[in-house]
């Protein structure tokens, strides 16, 4: 499952606090991840927990903070913090009014310092949400308003990073901004450019059903024209920041085995305005039934 908003709080003192904020989020189409909400009461306190959890933070764009009563001693939330650090998530920290800015939190040998970022006190759920949608409207433009900007200016200079460009992509069952999901064989597949230059994209998922390869999710014909999204026969253009939601058909065989083990392998290569490549490691998503949607792999051998 996608989300746009990971919520960081302390339970005992911010969980109405997390929840009224997810369901404002949700009436603004913004899919927001609060953990005793997100995932399954059967995964509390085994290690599939934590696994939601870190997928949720890896696939966010921002990092919301409720620093409420006893936030920094939670260990729970200084590993959420190290990884939305980790991987260089937004921070929005909203505090409590009663509570002093000198807040520290100690992550492992290092502290964080919350004083020397932007607070935004708060003293009731109202105040929260509406603060939040006041700062996150700026983020918002701040992100989007200069992008074309950007991209004329900056082009030739950022379309050859020193580094791999950063995107993400996931493959899911849930349906964007909504509490749906998709029934297979329908599979979706989102994919965002996180950089502030466009990119070239080409994916390929293949599928793998009770340990057989079944290949490479197969194109179809439009107006005449072969299109292969997920074949790596058709180009993605990702332009800055923009997430695109597709889907596709698992192949007939799965109607076949319906109960079998279902894996699928994604492996994505990007190109730069300058023709510069970049492919990443194949990685696979693996079916959970019970649940409808799919556990993240950090390997190509399944």
């Amino acid at each position: 499952m996608s989300f746009e908003v990971f919520i960081c709080h302390k339970t005992l003192s911010a969980d109405y606090l997390a929840e009224g904020l997810r369901e404002a989020l949700l009436e603004r189409d913004i899919k927001a991840f609060v953990a005793n909400k997100d995932i399954p009461t059967k995964y509390r306190h085994t290690e599939k927990w934590s696994e939601f959890r870190n997928q949720a933070i890896l696939g966010c764009q921002t990092f919301v903070m409720l620093v409420t009563w006893n936030f920094e001693n939670s260990q729970e939330i200084t590993e959420e913090i190290k990884l939305a650090r980790q991987y260089g998530r937004e921070l929005m920290i909203f505090r409590w009014k009663k509570r002093k800015p000198d807040i520290s939190i100690n992550l492992d040998g290092e502290v964080l310092h919350l004083q020397e970022y932007q607070q935004i006190p708060f003293s009731n759920l109202g105040e929260l949400v509406n603060s939040f949608f006041d700062n996150y409207t700026k983020l918002e433009k701040e992100r989007m308003s200069e992008l074309p900007i950007k991209i004329r200016r900056n082009v030739k200079r950022e379309a050859k990073p020193d580094v791999t460009p950063l995107i993400y992509y996931q493959i899911t069952q849930s349906i964007r901004n909504t509490n749906l999901k998709r029934s297979l064989p329908d599979v979706g597949f989102n994919i965002r450019n996180w950089n502030s230059y466009p990119l070239k994209a080409k994916v390929q998922a293949r599928v793998i059903l009770a340990g057989v390869d079944l290949g490479l999710v197969k194109g179809s014909r439009r107006m005449g024209k072969y299109l292969g999204y997920y074949d790596g026969r058709t180009t993605w253009n990702l332009n800055p920041y923009i997430q695109f939601f597709g889907h596709f058909s698992l192949p007939q065989e799965f109607s076949k085995k319906p109960n079998e083990s279902l894996t699928i392998e994604v492996k994505v290569a990007v190109e730069d305005l300058n023709g510069q490549k970049f492919e990443y490691l194949p990685v696979c998503w693996t079916y959970m039934k019970d649940i409808n949607d799919w556990f993240y792999e950090p390997t190509g051998d399944c």
